[in-house]
């Protein structure tokens, strides 16, 4: 595991064309069938403070690295609180790396003075609420507009 780095961009569209419709809609909120060039650069290009991704990677057989998993926070400008996401591809999903990448995350927010993660979560991914219901962060949930809005302070 490691911080993002704009060379990723690529490994990104690899990665997001590897998952599944369902874990690309409950990622995304929405069906992509390749991601957008301009969107692979904002969330491959961060600036290690108020936005910051950690990566899981791993090396094929002909040694060509590949992202299993991201985590990410935004922060809130001006603020202490940053909107949190996840996505780990399919063949990955199930093994902790959710919760090993979201444990950094966590870790490297409180470094950088962010108390409170919020996330977006639709109701019928219940593997992501369960992976937050078993880390403890679900604290204070609302169901709006047919999506959970979830805020917690970081442990």
């Amino acid at each position: 595991m490691r911080p993002i780095v704009p060379e990723d961009e690529p490994l990104l569209h690899e990665a997001v064309a590897s998952m599944s419709e369902r874990t690309v809609y409950f990622r995304f909120f929405s069906p992509l069938k390749r991601m957008p060039d301009a969107m692979a650069h904002r969330l491959a290009v961060v600036d290690y403070h108020d936005r910051f991704a950690v990566v899981a990677t791993s090396h094929r057989p002909n040694g060509k690295e590949r992202i299993l998993g991201v985590a990410r926070y935004d922060r809130a400008a001006g603020t202490d609180v940053a909107e949190v996401a996840v996505a780990v591809i399919d063949e990955f999903q199930r093994r902790g790396l959710g919760r090993a990448l979201l444990t950094i995350l966590a870790k490297v927010a409180r470094e950088q003075g962010i108390r409170t993660f919020s996330l977006i979560v639709l109701p019928e991914n219940q593997q992501m609420l369960g992976l937050l219901r078993k880390m403890e962060w679900i604290h204070q949930a609302r169901l709006a507009g047919g999506v959970y809005e979830i805020t917690f302070d970081l442990p």
